[in-house]
């Protein structure tokens, strides 16, 4: 599974949601692709309101701002199960 973790360097929230993540990569087998925000105008307009954001490998948003373990957990459950 891929997702996509939308960040900016020196953002709190970012690393905060970068950190949390983590167990669950290798646990369920995800790919996580870091994109920094301030290096594409396009994913600025779009997302620099919401940093950071955590979607799927087709931009669903999964959650923003903080790691919303609930809806995480749904999200992989109803991918898996």
């Amino acid at each position: 599974m891929k997702l996509k973790l939308y960040y900016r360097l020196d953002c709190h929230l970012c690393e905060d949601m970068y950190q949390l993540i983590q167990p669950y990569l290798s646990e369920y087998d995800i790919e996580l692709e870091m994109l920094n925000i301030d290096k594409h105008k396009v994913l600025q307009d779009r997302y620099t309101s919401l940093i950071p954001v955590l979607t799927d490998h087709l931009d669903n948003e999964i959650c923003h701002y903080f790691f919303d373990k609930v809806s995480f957990e749904k999200f992989l459950s109803n991918k898996i199960g």
